[in-house]
């Protein structure tokens, strides 16, 4: 209902506007003509025929497309040519009464055609005047409904429009009370409608301007508001508003930080998410082909040696290579099962269920021990020489001995490997503040600087030159890693190109006020340690 009464403000076409006019006017003139109870009344209704239909084709026709003066030169136009009708009317009912002496309407006063021409210039004038403030409402309404100031300033000049319509009320009520003459309270009410429109057009600049002192603070923090809702939807997540005062429009914008914020953590999270979801995609492809090589090179290594066995036996020969052929599989299946321990391991740590059990362990003490077990074979196999570094007693940390154990079997094997005939392998032992902290240093080769970030991944090996056998599958970092950290420690590495590289494990220590029990179960006899032995 709503749009159908905005249509029918300045949008038919001037055709129909013209005809709707002329039989509007002439209902309305009727009306009053019958219903006046004074021949001047009678004779006032033709003369309402002008107003009328000017008026209301005011309303009705459309505005037509631009330029502005090619518009107005349309209305003007088409309101002379409606005034000629209108006017014309009483004319030719005069001309039709004399011509067959034929009472078509009252008699008329000797100077009612002169007024009727002089009142044409000035319905033409109102019609004028009446044109251009129905366009300048079209032009108010559209923009009272885009901003806000305008519409609190239309809300005020309306209470001015309802105050001045009462106030005619009030008066045709007086008029119609005293008068008894319907034309006279229609020309009455025409002429306080005038004055109430020049009023009205008073009234609206200095009403438009102080409600744009009250509102303009208002209508300023909620095109702020607006502008960082546009750049959020755009995707620019930081956005935020300064909240001013303590009103409901500060409330909004403290509102919209907060959902700011929280949407903007909420896309960190999923994005942080999705990254950790593509690294472990990724890792889970890598790692998938990393075990399959690995595991390829032995079963093959196995399966080729039973198939020539079997070929020989097929033919009732007895290869005399069968222990040699033997110790090779044996070999290569020992091998296939350390690796699948290591990835169990690895697994079991990923996931959490690694146990561990945690007791004051005397580091430099185990150190010593994996030294003087390691030292010989490196000696006789690459002439490195392999020293430990520790103080007589202590430190002692809270770990667990035998991963501690496993984590520096795989950093002294390292170390060996990548060290050539002369060099030094060294583990050092000691505490800063609360921590255990032990260094495994070799005089080897190094690692370039790019490559030592990813020294600690799954499967990764670094370039070498110096290594005596094909046994890395480069997981015992990635070991060392693993044990370190769910024992709540942390490791580094550091490494000098042609001078070296040095692993340093740190640990938590053993506060001082350990039990003495404590320290007696530290030096209980450990466990014989696996030797993983991979990179």
């Amino acid at each position: 209902m709503r749009e159908g009464w905005a249509n029918f403000w300045l949008g038919a076409k001037r055709q129909r506007a013209v005809g709707e006019a002329v039989l509007t006017a002439l209902l309305l003139s009727g009306f009053i003509g019958l219903a006046s109870a004074t021949e001047t009344g009678r004779e006032f209704s033709l003369a309402l025929l002008a107003p009328f239909g000017l008026g209301y084709f005011a309303m009705r026709a459309e505005v037509g497309p631009p330029p502005w003066w090619r518009r107005w030169g349309r209305d003007l136009a088409w309101g002379l040519l409606l005034l000629f009708l209108l006017n014309g009317l009483p004319f030719l009912l005069l001309s039709l009464q004399a011509l067959f002496g034929v009472n078509f309407w009252p008699a008329y006063t000797a100077g009612f055609p002169v007024v009727l021409l002089a009142t044409a210039l000035v319905d033409l004038i109102g019609f004028i005047i009446w044109r251009g403030f129905l366009r300048l409402l079209s032009l108010w309404s559209h923009l009272r409904r885009r901003q806000l100031l305008w519409a609190l300033t239309h809300a005020h000049a309306m209470l001015v429009l309802l105050a001045a319509g009462l106030v005619i009320l009030l008066f045709d009520l007086m008029a119609l009370a005293s008068l008894n003459d319907v034309a006279v309270v229609v020309s009455l009410t025409m002429v306080l409608g005038v004055i109430s429109l020049i009023a009205l057009l008073a009234v609206i600049p200095p009403t438009a301007f102080f409600s744009y002192l009250v509102v303009r603070r208002t209508t300023a923090r909620l095109r702020d508001l607006a502008a960082a809702a546009h750049a959020l939807r755009q995707g620019n997540y930081t956005v935020r508003v300064p909240v001013e005062g303590e009103d409901e429009v500060a409330q909004l914008q403290a509102d919209f930080n907060a959902m700011a914020a929280e949407l903007e953590r909420a896309l960190q999270e999923l994005k942080q998410e999705r990254d950790t979801v593509a690294g472990l995609l990724k890792t889970q492809r890598e790692l998938v082909a990393a075990v399959s090589h690995e595991l390829r090179t032995p079963v093959a290594t196995v399966r080729g040696y039973l198939e020539a066995a079997l070929h020989r036996l097929d033919r009732g020969e007895l290869p005399e290579s069968l222990p040699r052929d033997l110790e090779v599989m044996e070999a290569e299946v020992l091998r296939l099962q350390k690796l699948v321990e290591d990835l169990f391991a690895l697994a079991c740590a990923e996931i959490g269920r690694l146990t561990l059990r945690c007791v004051p362990t005397d580091v430099g003490e185990l150190a010593r021990r994996l030294v003087a077990a390691r030292a010989p074979l490196a000696w006789q196999s690459g002439r490195v020489q392999v020293v430990a570094e520790t103080p007589p007693l202590g430190p002692l940390a809270l770990v667990d001995p035998e991963r501690l154990a496993q984590a520096l079997q795989n950093l002294l094997h390292n170390g060996i490997r990548h060290t050539p005939p002369g060099g030094i392998v060294s583990v050092a032992v000691s505490q800063e503040g609360d921590e255990v902290v032990i260094q495994v240093r070799d005089t080897g080769e190094g690692i370039p600087p790019e490559e030592l970030p990813r020294i600690w991944e799954r499967f990764y090996q670094a370039s070498s030159k110096l290594r005596r056998d094909g046994s890395g599958s480069g997981l015992g970092l990635a070991l060392v890693k693993e044990w370190v950290e769910a024992m709540q420690g942390r490791v580094a590495a550091t490494s000098v190109l042609a001078e070296g590289s040095c692993f340093t494990l740190y640990l938590p220590a053993v506060r001082a006020e350990a039990s003495p029990s404590a320290q007696r179960q530290s030096t209980t006899p450990l466990e014989p340690v696996s030797a993983h032995t991979y990179e």
